[in-house]
């Protein structure tokens, strides 16, 4: 948490220093904007000779769609032939413009342009970059004819007027941020993929597809998918910005579900969330294909679908707060820039706050902030999900030891062993070991002195027992061991029975064993029936020669 603390007060200190950093004229805070709504047919020079046509204390939206002629009051700004003036305009829906500079000594200059051919005057950050022509006189105003504007958020946005130089300062700042975020997507991409890779968990996929989808939101918010795509029409370039920051919301909507799980999204929880997400999406694709039809309307029920959207995410903290979710302020912290850009950018989608082109810019600072600290969430995350999992694979892992073990003698038991031997290539030595005369063990002594006779034969058959060989209870007094043929001559019957002799047994016991053995291959199951005969025979002749004693089964005749 401190680290985090550490990590959101440094990247605080380097915004303030960018937004410090700006240019001194961006934004120009002397440009009044006066707009007048073009009747049909109505001669623009003659709006232009009127200044009382202009409506200068209103707010543009309020005038609805249409044809419309904006005039920026400014004091005279003069240019120089080696460091010319440019006109700064943010990018809005419009069919066409056309821009009159108009100087002091009376002589004017044209710029036209269409939504189809603007990529000339693009620039980084989804500006319209207007050359002003050179003249020796000063500039005195800017008239901009607009044709087919939805008017959603204004008629022009953020006019300004700046030096050459100054637009070159401007526009390398933000090239340098575009490809910071651009490395930092990489960076996260590549990150969050191969901890996928590794790990497989559902919210790393969802993380990497919202990053992706905001990385595809900032390459067509900032203008530069125009200057990629040479014809890109300009209207179709904000049809796509739509779908793709609906997108974002709801693929990180569905990393936050994903990340917290069950236990704070719950089933109702997770139905209204998926409703918010599909109102949004609908509501973006709507303007993607029915725009610039009913645009305003549209463009409201698409505010509202952000909204809603957003306003998911209160019941999802409130519910991880409730459920005592150990990454909640972990969380709060990283994602308060991005739910703080996106209310701001709501309120100014509903026309309650003026644009600004540092609003614009800002989700890259929010999100860069929200990266590097999910970064620790996520690794938080699954690192108890890691732990997690090996808590259940140890747990697994017993149960399967406990399964496959006698709980008496802590050998394996014949299911176990069964699984385990089948299958081997090899030659094999199976030996059957049958505790002699052990009921008179139980009666003399007791149970609980029989249990004990089995558990020291049980120790003694481990410790005589070769590497890579098996020991197994296969049921009552009767054990069973299957030794290598490379081990043969390590672990013979005799010494086997020699080590029991020498064993000591509870209350002074004296109990012998007798072994049936017999060698051959286990690589089938019908092979391991025919070693068990085999060997089962051994020790049947065993007993009936006298006990405390091993026979091998191709000693006598045996049926097979």
């Amino acid at each position: 948490m401190k680290l985090g603390l550490h990590l959101f007060r440094l990247l605080a200190i380097l915004l303030a220093v960018w937004l410090a950093g700006a240019p001194a004229h961006a934004q120009n805070a002397n440009i009044q904007t006066c707009v007048a709504k073009l009747a049909d047919g109505q001669d623009v020079a003659e709006v232009m000779a009127q200044d009382g046509g202009f409506l200068c204390d209103t707010r543009q939206h309020r005038l609805g769609p249409g044809n419309f002629l904006t005039r920026l009051v400014f004091d005279p700004l003069q240019g120089q032939p080696n460091d010319p003036l440019v006109l700064r305009l943010a990018s809005v829906w419009q069919d066409s413009a056309r821009i009159t500079f108009k100087f002091v000594d009376g002589t004017t200059g044209q710029v036209g342009f269409n939504s189809s051919n603007l990529r000339r005057f693009m620039t980084i950050g989804a500006v319209w970059e207007i050359p002003v022509p050179v003249r020796t006189a000063p500039l005195e105003a800017v008239f901009i004819e607009t044709r087919g504007t939805t008017n959603a958020r204004g008629v022009v946005l953020s006019p300004d007027i700046i030096t050459l130089s100054e637009s070159y300062a401007l526009k390398l700042k933000l090239t340098a941020v575009f490809s910071a975020f651009a490395g930092l997507v990489v960076a996260l991409l590549a990150y969050n993929m191969s901890l996928w890779a590794a790990m497989r968990h559902r919210f790393q996929l969802w993380y990497c597809l919202m990053v992706a989808m905001f990385a595809l939101y900032t390459f067509t918010s900032s203008g530069l998918m125009t200057l990629v795509f040479d014809g890109l029409d300009n209207n179709d370039r904000l049809r796509i910005n739509h779908v793709l920051l609906a997108a974002v919301g709801a693929s990180a909507l569905q990393f936050i579900r994903h990340f917290f799980g069950g236990d704070v999204f719950r089933p109702a929880l997770k139905r209204l969330t998926h409703g918010c997400m599909a109102f949004c999406l609908l509501a973006a694709l709507a303007i993607a294909i029915l725009s610039p039809w009913q645009m305003r309307t549209l463009d409201r029920i698409y505010c509202i679908a952000i909204a809603a959207m957003l306003s998911m995410v209160m019941p999802v903290l409130v519910s991880a707060w409730r459920s005592g979710n150990r990454y909640f302020w972990l969380f709060m912290l990283a994602w308060t820039a991005p739910l703080i850009v996106t209310i701001l950018r709501i309120a100014h989608g509903f026309n309650l706050i003026d644009h600004s082109v540092l609003l614009n810019h800002a989700n890259i600072v929010a999100l860069s902030i929200e990266a590097l600290l999910s970064s620790l969430l996520v690794t938080a995350r699954l690192r108890e999900l890691s732990v997690e999992r090996d808590h259940a694979v140890r747990g697994e892992q017993t149960a399967r030891r406990l399964a496959g073990t006698d709980p008496l003698t802590g050998l394996m038991n014949r299911r176990a062993f069964i699984d385990l031997a089948i299958g081997r290539p090899g030659k094999y030595r199976l030996m059957l070991i049958d505790i002699d005369h052990f009921k008179s063990v139980n009666d003399r002594f007791g149970h609980e002195a029989g249990d004990q006779v089995l558990r020291v034969l049980a120790s003694v058959l481990q410790k005589c027992r070769p590497q890579d060989s098996l020991t197994v209870r296969l049921g009552g007094e009767e054990f069973a061991m299957l030794i290598p043929q490379s081990a043969f001559s390590s672990c013979t019957p005799d010494m086997v029975l020699e080590a029991i002799r020498s064993a000591s047994m509870p209350q002074g016991a004296s109990v012998t064993a007798s072994i049936g053995y017999a060698d051959g291959s286990m690589a089938t199951e019908d092979s391991w029936k025919r070693l068990y005969r085999l060997a089962d025979a051994g020790l049947y002749r065993a007993k009936a020669d006298g006990r405390d004693r091993s026979c091998r089964a191709t000693d006598f005749r045996a049926v097979a």
